[in-house]
C-alpha cells in the first residue's frame, strides 16, 4: 500500500503545451473579428454622445446656478466650449469660467449627406443660433430652456467608412436627443438612438 500511493501524482495548473494552444486558438479567432469592428462607428457614437452630454451638463449648471451657460462649438478645431455666463449678458467676459471638450481622435464636425429636416449646409442649424466669439453657440437659460433649437452634426472617418451623428436640443425644454444616419445615398434615414 505505501509503494503504490508513493506513485499517485496529483496534478495541479496546465502545461505550457496547453496554453500556448489556448493563446493560439485565441489568437485566430481575435483576427477574424478584429477587422468586423466598425472604428468609425464607435468613434461617431463617442463624439455624439459627448456632444449630448456637454448640452445636458450645461442645462443642469444653468438650473442649479441660475444664470446662462453658453456651449459654443467650434467646427475648425473640433471642440466644444462651455461657458458660465454669470451676468446673463450674452458675453463669455474674461473673468467668468469657461473650459473646452475636444470630440474625440477621428471626429468632426461636418455637413451630412442628409439632415434630420431636408437638406442642412452647415454642421450647427438652428432657428436662432447666434455667434459667440465668431462662433456658433446656444445659450442654456436657467429655467431650463435654450436660446434656440438646435441640430449638431458629427463625422467619424474610418479605413474608407463614414459614419454620421445628430445631436438635437428642444428651445422650450433643452431636451436633447441622439440620432444616426443609417444606410447611404437617398434611402438614409435618420434614426433616433435609444
Amino acid at each position: 500500500m505505501e509503494n503504490s500511493q508513493r506513485f499517485i501524482r496529483t496534478r495541479f495548473g496546465f502545461s505550457l503545451i496547453e496554453i500556448i494552444i489556448v493563446l493560439v486558438m485565441m489568437a485566430v479567432v481575435a483576427r477574424m473579428a478584429i477587422p468586423k469592428l466598425n472604428m468609425s462607428q464607435f468613434r461617431a457614437d463617442a463624439a455624439a454622445q459627448q456632444v449630448r452630454s456637454v448640452f445636458q451638463t450645461a442645462q443642469r449648471t444653468s438650473l442649479t446656478r441660475q444664470f446662462d451657460v453658453i456651449v459654443s462649438v467650434d467646427t475648425t478645431s473640433f471642440g466644444l466650449r462651455i461657458a458660465e455666463d454669470s451676468s446673463n449678458d450674452g458675453i463669455i467676459q474674461t473673468n467668468e469660467w469657461k473650459f473646452w471638450r475636444p470630440t474625440g481622435e477621428g471626429n468632426r464636425f461636418a455637413v451630412p449627406p442628409k439632415g434630420l429636416n431636408g437638406t442642412v449646409t452647415s454642421p450647427v442649424v438652428g432657428s436662432a443660433i447666434r455667434s459667440v466669439t465668431n462662433l456658433p453657440s446656444i445659450t442654456f437659460h436657467r429655467d431650463g430652456s435654450t436660446s434656440s433649437d438646435g441640430e449638431v452634426y458629427v463625422e467619424s472617418s474610418y479605413k474608407g467608412r463614414t459614419d454620421y451623428r445628430a445631436v438635437t436640443v428642444t428651445r422650450a425644454t433643452g431636451r436633447t436627443e441622439l440620432w444616426r444616419l443609417s444606410g447611404t445615398g437617398t434611402g438614409a434615414t435618420w434614426l433616433v438612438v435609444r
